[in-house]
C-alpha cells in the first residue's frame, strides 16, 4: 500500500541458492513423494488420506522454503516456480510408487505408469460410503490432490521467506515480539509513516481482551528495522479457553534509527 515507507524483497536469487533449492528441496520431494506413495497404498481410510495429503503439501513447503532460506534467495517468484517443480517431481514420484504397488511391476516409462492410471481410473481403486467413484469424478478428486500438494508446496514455501532480509549483512532479519501491549487502533488506515504510527501506539496499562500488538524485525549489526502490528482479541471458547485471534494491520514498516529507539522507549514496562 505504502511501498516506499515498507518493506520489499531485493529481487535477488543467488545461483548458488537456486542449485541448493533444487538439490535440497529435489532430494527432501523424492524422499516425500515415496513416502506419501506408500502411505497412500497402505491406509486404506480415505479421510485419514486426506490428512496426509494436507502433511505432505505442509512437509514440501518447509523443505524447499528452508532452502531457499539457506540459499537466500530474496525472491519470491523464484522461491514458488522452484517450489513448483518439486512438487510436480514429488507428486510424480508418488504415483511411481503407487502404481508399482498396486501393479506389482516397476512401470517406470511414464506411458505406462499413465496407462495404467487410466485403467485404474476405469475401475475406480477405493470406496467411501459404498460409493466408487470412477471416470471424470475420479479425474477430479486426483486433480484437487494434486492442487493441494503442488499449489499448498509453493504458497507454504513462499511463506517461509516472507520475511526480511538485511543486504549489508546478508542475513535474515527475526521478529521479536514488544511484551507491551497498546490500545485498539482505530483508524489503521492513517498508518502512513512511522511517526503516524508512533503517534498512535498508547500503552494499555490493564490487562484487555482486545489490545494491538507491536513486532520488530531486525538482526544483529543491522540498520534495518521493520515494525509490524497486529490488532489482537482474545476471546475465550466454551472450555474456557482462551483463544488469541490476531490481525495484520501493518506489515515490515521500515523504520529510522530515532524512530526504532523511540518505539523500544514506549515498549518498556512501565516502572513498578
Amino acid at each position: 500500500m505504502f511501498p516506499a515507507t515498507h518493506y520489499q524483497h531485493s529481487g535477488k536469487a543467488p545461483l548458488g541458492g537456486i542449485l541448493l533449492t533444487l538439490l535440497g528441496g529435489g532430494i527432501a520431494g523424492v524422499v516425500l513423494g515415496a513416502v506419501y506413495g506408500l502411505l497412500i497404498y497402505y491406509i486404506p481410510f480415505v479421510y485419514i488420506n486426506a490428512i496426509i495429503t494436507f502433511v505432505f503439501g505442509a512437509a514440501l513447503a518447509m523443505s524447499v522454503g528452508t532452502c531457499a532460506k539457506l540459499g537466500k534467495i530474496r525472491n519470491a517468484g523464484v522461491v514458488t516456480v522452484l517450489a513448483l517443480l518439486v512438487g510436480a517431481a514429488a507428486y510424480y514420484v508418488h504415483w511411481f510408487i503407487w502404481v508399482e504397488r498396486m501393479s506389482g511391476a516397476q512401470l517406470i516409462d511414464p506411458g505406462q505408469i499413465w496407462s495404467f492410471v487410466a485403467t485404474m481410473n476405469a475401475l475406480g481403486p477405493w470406496s467411501i460410503f459404498g460409493w466408487t467413484p470412477t471416470g471424470f469424478a475420479l479425474w477430479a478428486i486426483w486433480g484437487i490432490e494434486a492442487l493441494v500438494i503442488v499449489g499448498m508446496g509453493s504458497l507454504g514455501a513462499h511463506g517461509v521467506i516472507d520475511i526480511p532480509f538485511c543486504e549489508s549483512t546478508r542475513q535474515w532479519t527475526k521478529e521479536i515480539v514488544v511484551p507491551k501491549h497498546f490500545k485498539p487502533i482505530g483508524d489503521a488506515q492513517s498508518l502512513e509513516s512511522p511517526q503516524s504510527l508512533l503517534h498512535s501506539l498508547r500503552p494499555e496499562d490493564d490487562a484487555s481482551p482486545e489490545y494491538t500488538e507491536v513486532a520488530v524485525a531486525t538482526a544483529d549489526g543491522s540498520e534495518l528495522r521493520c515494525v509490524s502490528l497486529n490488532q489482537v482479541v482474545v476471546v475465550v471458547d466454551k472450555d474456557g479457553k482462551e483463544e488469541e485471534k490476531k490481525t495484520s494491520i501493518v506489515k515490515y514498516m521500515l523504520l529510522d534509527r530515532s524512530s526504532f529507539d523511540q518505539l523500544m522507549r514506549l515498549g518498556e514496562p512501565a516502572a513498578v
